[in-house]
């Protein structure tokens, strides 16, 4: 089976720059969902509609997925003429599944589904239809009782003689690339906005004695959600984090309050883990097993070891070893790896630095470019002075080194294996292994001395 997904609508409801089907969701664009799920049901070959403006479209899918097609709707003239832009790339004997850009709740369970029933029936044409007893907007389908395809009615095309039903259209289509190129030829454009539906086709199909049929979905109708403003992206958001935790929590994690939990759907978390309430995972974290991550914390393309444990800290693109622990209150830029049994404490803010195993920085310091060795206790306020006002220098700790409070470390510079360095120095040379570090003035005291 191939596919065709329409994705050249304009989105004006969204009031964005951004072109709608690109709106992230957790970690992937919107349109991203639909070809992944497409993907994960075995179609392979697929065709996306983009309209004249969509290169950003198109340049952003075909670097993340190399092997789709795409094709330019020139002209906004309805659906169906969006389908009759993209099928260079089907022939008359292909099984063709039509998806909307904008659906990505939709599933891959629902399109393995879909196809069983078009090959199980013979299909020329298939209507998918969703239960609902609340009809809403949506166009009414209704089917004979062998569930031969009879017709849609629009919502606004409804009458007090409509006949009842409770089933809906959710907008995909299955058709025979045969059939398909019958229907959208003979489709018209007599309609009040003077555009190509693809609604048209089935009916038109049935009308030529096609096998058009009715696909009954009893999914939740929430697959369906198409989003056309910011309110429905919001609800899709809300829907995904649902699956996304209801996923991680039946392989094992256990979240307090999910209700309150942010995951990417791009993020990896291994059985044991433990996720307390307002934590967001964005990216591509990678959390090992029986790690804790504390609430509040804030976790971006983060790689967090097993046992390690995260409370209430931002962590951005480092990289925390196993059994570690990182906070409260700890701010980790790019490029931080902290080793295993390492403790980085409040306010603490570490940032392209390798700080090694079984090392502390308990409060307040900041480590910026820094190799810090193993055993090594950096006191609070400390801080690496890597700046020099043009050139980044890097510090470089060795083993077993203890720094008192409230020192400054003027890179470049060395601390020798097991030295020390006195509380309230400022370090401009290296230091000797074993040795001691003192720079600071001396203390005077000047007596009977008062403000003027």
């Amino acid at each position: 089976m191939k596919a065709i997904i329409l994705a050249a609508g304009i989105g004006k409801r969204m009031h964005s720059n951004l072109q709608k089907v690109l709106h992230p969701i957790l970690g992937k664009t919107i349109i991203q969902y639909v070809i992944e799920s497409a993907f994960s049901a075995g179609i392979e070959d697929i065709t996306v509609v983009v309209g004249k403006d969509g290169d950003e479209i198109s340049t952003q899918l075909g670097q993340i997925y190399p092997q789709l097609h795409f094709a330019i709707q020139d002209q906004p003239l309805g659906t169906g003429h969006a389908v009759l832009a993209g099928m260079s790339q089907i022939s008359d004997d292909d099984d063709v599944l039509i998806l909307y850009g904008d659906m990505p709740l939709i599933t891959g369970e629902f399109m393995s589904d879909l196809k069983t029933f078009h090959i199980k029936n013979n299909t020329d044409a298939i209507v998918t239809a969703a239960y609902s007893p609340n009809l809403g907007d949506f166009g009414r389908v209704f089917a004979d009782d062998n569930g031969f395809f009879i017709e849609i009615i629009e919502h606004k095309d409804v009458t007090p003689n409509t006949p009842v039903t409770e089933w809906i259209n959710t907008g995909p289509y299955v058709f025979k690339g045969g059939a398909l190129r019958k229907g959208l030829a003979k489709m018209g454009n007599n309609n009040s906005q003077g555009e190509y539906y693809l609604t048209d086709v089935p009916k038109i199909l049935r009308e030529d004695g096609c096998n058009a049929r009715v696909f009954q979905s009893r999914e939740d109708l929430s697959i369906f959600t198409g989003i056309n403003t910011q309110v429905h992206l919001a609800d899709a958001v809300g829907h995904m984090k649902s699956r996304i935790n209801r996923h991680h929590m039946l392989n094992g994690v256990r979240m307090i309050d999910p209700a309150t939990v942010f995951i990417d759907d791009t993020v990896k978390i291994e059985p044991g883990v433990v996720i307390y309430p307002g934590a967001i995972l964005e990216g591509s974290c990678k959390i090992g097993p029986g790690a804790m991550i504390g609430p509040g914390s804030h976790l971006q393309n983060a790689i967090v070891g097993k046992g390690a444990h995260i409370r209430q800290s931002v962590i951005m693109d480092a990289t925390i070893g196993d059994h570690a622990v990182v906070g409260p209150f700890a701010y980790l830029r790019p490029h931080a790896v902290i080793g295993e049994k390492s403790k980085i404490g409040c306010f603490v803010e570490v940032k392209n630095s390798n700080i090694a195993n079984n090392s502390k920085v308990n409060h307040l310091a900041y480590i910026g470019d820094a190799d810090i060795g193993s055993g090594v206790n950096i006191g609070c306020g400390v801080i690496t002075a890597n700046y020099d006002g043009r050139n980044k220098h890097r510090t470089t700790i060795e083993d077993g080194v203890f720094v008192g409070c409230n020192s400054n470390l003027v890179a470049p510079v060395t601390l020798g294996k097991n030295s020390f360095v006195a509380t309230g120095s400022t370090i401009t040379k290296d230091l000797s292994d074993s040795a001691l570090g003192i720079a600071r003035a001396r203390q005077e005291e000047k007596l009977n001395w008062s403000r003027p």
